[in-house]
């Protein structure tokens, strides 16, 4: 084991300071529901932003990304950025304010307002099944293999160590705190990450003798073989990350993000929003996320890229690929800058550890207990059970822990499955004839092609049939046919079924005004726009820009790094520029928002919090 002195006392100063911090905001949690769950809605969107990357960047980060930057290069970075770039940004710049409008207490309340009863009940215990009972143990499971992958080269830990030093002060920081406690230490912990990781990334570069001498090192070992190690877009024809894998992130992403503030890919984003002060600053969350997730993504697979000098043989056919930032760890810190680094690996941890069973604990209870079982209890009742949902994620994730090897492959599971019902996501809110049959044929059609197309082929070839291995596709094209057949599923069912009634879909109209088609109740209230469409076209364009920036801005980072620091400033300077547009451009349609809703009165919603618009 690499640790002195040094480094046990900077790991339990840190504990230490965790423990205390929960215990701090213990009293203020007991006080609600509210308090507990969502911080009494009075947390900032920036904090938010920090706090959403936290539960986003973790040592499976750290793990997955690194190994993945093993076998691809310097155009990893559109793994992330085509995965979560457009996709934030649209959520943040055409759903962020409706979301926060409703002041909901979970985001799945929403099925109530949108849909009849017995539609709205069966998406409602759906989501929240798989949501508390799925995606969060899922989630908390890689989270700590990822720990593991990290503490295991770099200390010789084994699972059951690992998780002895993670699990127990993670459980106990969050069974005290509550939300608001969780926020504040993200952005504690995401400091920590922060300096360790930047740490690491600085040796890295000492270690090569500079970012100039690096990359001449890498091109000396890998130009015969592998020269696309060092391009900054995914090749056309690439095993593991080709430019149409790229697309189908991107596609597969973006459409329909934001209208479920649930994904499974994006679990506790509804909380977020619901936990900002007002709706303009849940743009903000948005954005500080986007911008803060991705420049410490950056900083944990450069570092990555390098070592693959290093340790060659990680980018054979079945080498454990994860275990590089551990390995790198162990080779290049030194005794104090170990200790910070694991202080770092187990801040992320339990930044998404905590952020998992708090919100899954929450929907356990809102959207599960207290829907279908005891609707009428006190607050401490409630207060209870909501810990003890906390236990059962927690024993379910172990579970996933000791039964899952590859972090990657879970996390593209997870995400093919949710993104066969994403463009449904904006026709509930764009559509009115959108209607309860047509959800139920989005959600759960697309769970049985999705079982079809992905899971089908792999249970013929386990029942040996010859030509099963022909009917495997690779997994982008896997993600675009299972949303295109969902698509055409649940948009046939919506068609040839009676809308939903006329009470209920006006309600929802004079509720939230939505964007979109929904001439026969906007004609109500409001001369009908000549193009229906426009505004839409006028938020997707605002969030491309916003887009362009965010990907400007990595991009720029990435050519320092290996040393093209013409073009890196060039990109830098482009990347400034464009946030400046952005933030112009993203405030006016704060204001046309307003506008739309500005007589809109919601139930118990006493911080609505948007600017006046221009007269």
């Amino acid at each position: 084991m690499n640790w002195n002195q040094l480094d046990i006392w900077i790991v339990a100063i840190y504990l230490l300071l965790m423990l205390g911090m929960s215990l701090w905001h213990k009293r203020f949690a007991s006080a609600n529901l509210e308090n507990f769950f969502l911080g009494g809605r009075k947390i900032p969107g920036w904090l938010n932003g920090i706090s959403y990357t936290a539960a986003l960047v973790s040592p499976d980060a750290a793990t997955g990304y690194g190994g993945l930057a093993v076998v691809t290069g310097a155009f990893i970075s559109w793994w992330y950025l085509s995965r979560f770039g457009l996709a934030l940004f649209i959520g943040g710049v055409l759903f962020a304010v409706f979301w926060r409008r409703l002041n909901l207490f979970t985001s799945l309340e929403f099925y109530d307002l949108r849909f009849q009863s017995r539609a709205a009940s069966a998406m409602r215990i759906w989501i929240a099944v798989r949501t508390s009972l799925i995606a969060m143990p899922a989630w908390t499971g890689i989270t700590l293999l990822a720990a593991y992958k990290i503490m295991g080269p770099a200390f010789g830990l084994t699972k059951t160590e690992t998780l002895y030093l993670v699990v127990p002060v993670s459980f106990l920081f969050v069974f005290f705190s509550g939300y608001k406690g969780v926020v504040i230490s993200n952005l504690i912990q995401m400091s920590i990450f922060f300096v360790g990781t930047i740490t690491l990334a600085g040796l890295t570069l000492a270690h090569f003798g500079g970012p100039v001498a690096m990359t001449a090192t890498i091109g000396h070992v890998f130009n015969s073989t592998h020269p696309e190690i060092l391009h900054m877009m995914p090749p056309a024809n690439h095993d593991v990350f080709p430019l149409m894998a790229a697309m189908a992130w991107l596609f597969g992403q973006s459409i329909g993000y934001g209208g479920d503030a649930a994904p499974m890919g994006g679990a506790m984003e509804g909380q977020r929003i619901l936990s900002t002060r007002t709706p303009a600053e849940a743009l903000t969350m948005y954005v500080v996320t986007a911008v803060s997730m991705f420049i410490l993504l950056l900083l944990v697979t450069l570092p990555s890229i390098s070592a693959t000098v290093m340790w060659p043989e990680l980018r054979a056919a079945g080498a454990d690929r994860e275990l590089v930032y551990g390995r790198l760890m162990k080779e290049l810190l030194p005794h104090g800058a170990m200790g910070l680094l694991v202080a770092a690996m187990m801040a992320a941890t339990m930044s998404v550890v905590g952020d998992n069973l708090n919100f899954g604990s929450q929907v356990m209870v809102s959207d599960i207990y207290r829907r279908w079982f005891v609707k009428s209890a006190s607050e401490r009742h409630y207060m209870i059970i909501g810990k003890i949902a906390m236990g059962i994620i927690v024993c379910l994730a172990i579970a996933v822990v000791y039964n899952v090897s590859i972090i990657t492959n879970v996390a593209i599971f997870m995400l093919q499955l949710s993104a066969a019902e994403l463009p449904a996501n904006w026709a509930q809110w764009w559509w009115w004839r959108f209607n309860g049959a047509a959800r139920i044929a989005a959600s759960f059609g697309g769970a049985v092609l999705f079982c079809i197309v992905v899971l089908g082929p792999k249970l013929l070839m386990f029942l040996n049939i010859p030509w099963a291995q022909d009917l495997i596709l690779p997994w982008w094209w896997q993600t675009l046919l299972v949303m295109g057949l969902t698509t055409v599923l649940w948009v046939t069912v919506a068609l040839v079924t009676k809308p939903d009634p006329d009470q209920l879909l006006n309600g929802f109209y004079q509720r939230v005004r939505p964007l979109g088609f929904w001439k026969p109740y906007r004609t109500r209230y409001a001369p009908l726009p000549k193009t229906p469409v426009k505004p839409i076209i006028r938020g997707v364009g605002i969030a491309i820009e916003g887009f362009i920036a965010v990907s400007l801005l990595i991009q720029g980072l990435t050519q320092m790094w290996f040393g093209k620091y013409l073009i890196g400033v060039a990109e830098l300077t482009g990347s400034v520029i464009l946030f400046i547009v952005f933030k112009k451009l993203a405030n006016s349609y704060l204001l046309y928002l307003t506008s739309r809703t500005e007589n809109v009165i919601i139930p118990g919603d006493t911080q609505q919090g948007l600017p006046a618009p221009d007269k």
